[in-house]
């Protein structure tokens, strides 16, 4: 899963809707003055700004020294954008009423923390492609992941192997040898897989999947892949 350059793709959609409102100042189907029209575009520029450094923030190729800043101006241009639509009151002046986000970055300092201890992960992509990368159980969560599992550049071990992923959005990519039995199991609300010959693509609630090899149950030496996501493209090829 490539990761996107997220300043300048919000950079530039800063401007596309920064010329669609200024194009509709001009054509007359919003009427107010450049002044007014700047008080009420700047919150989303703020929302925009935000997104950009908390998104850069939890990229795991990224410094991560914005992410209060992040927060603050995304949790600020949002409760502009809603008071822009009438939909709350809050001004730039009730800035002094979100110290609370003082907490919200202590808690997710000490998840960073429990993250580098415990597995846990907000986006995470790995490779396990080098010759003979060791084969064990895995556990593991993360917001969005990326495997890409290579299965014939190593040595299998005589047993049952768990690996069991999880989160809300997966990409999960598995080369395995023919003479290897494995099952496939889980659930997804969309869910698009493609296993050796078997193709899947369901949306909705209640949807998994539940793939073995015929030679599976006879078998000491397998590979058991156990997966939970909201969103999950899987693919599994055999050589």
């Amino acid at each position: 899963m490539k990761h996107f350059p997220t300043g300048q793709f919000l950079v530039a959609m800063s401007f596309v809707a920064l010329g669609i409102f200024l194009l509709f100042i001009n054509i007359g189907i919003i009427s107010m003055e450049m002044t007014e029209a700047f008080v009420f575009f700047y919150p989303f520029l703020l929302l925009l700004l935000g997104g950009k450094y908390v998104v850069d923030a939890i990229l795991p190729s990224t410094k991560r020294n914005k992410l209060f800043q992040g927060i603050l101006l995304l949790t600020l241009g949002s409760l502009l954008v809603m008071d822009r639509f009438q939909l709350i009151n809050f001004s730039l002046w009730s800035i002094w009423k979100l110290w609370p986000l003082v907490f919200v970055l202590i808690g997710i300092k000490l998840l960073g923390k429990f993250r580098h201890n415990q597995g846990f992960s907000l986006v995470r992509s790995h490779s396990f492609k080098k010759a003979n990368w060791k084969v064990e159980a895995i556990h593991d969560w993360s917001f969005v992941c990326d495997y890409d599992f290579d299965f014939s550049t190593t040595f299998i071990p005589e047993e049952e192997t768990v690996i069991n992923l999880s989160g809300f959005v997966g990409d999960i990519s598995i080369l395995i040898p023919e003479d290897i039995p494995f099952k496939v199991e889980g659930s997804a609300h969309v869910l698009s897989a493609k296993i050796d010959k078997h193709n899947q693509d369901t949306v909705g609630r209640g949807h998994g999947i539940n793939y073995s090899t015929v030679d599976f149950e006879d078998s000491l030496q397998r590979l058991v892949f156990q997966l939970d996501f909201s969103v999950l493209d899987v693919r599994v090829d055999r050589i």
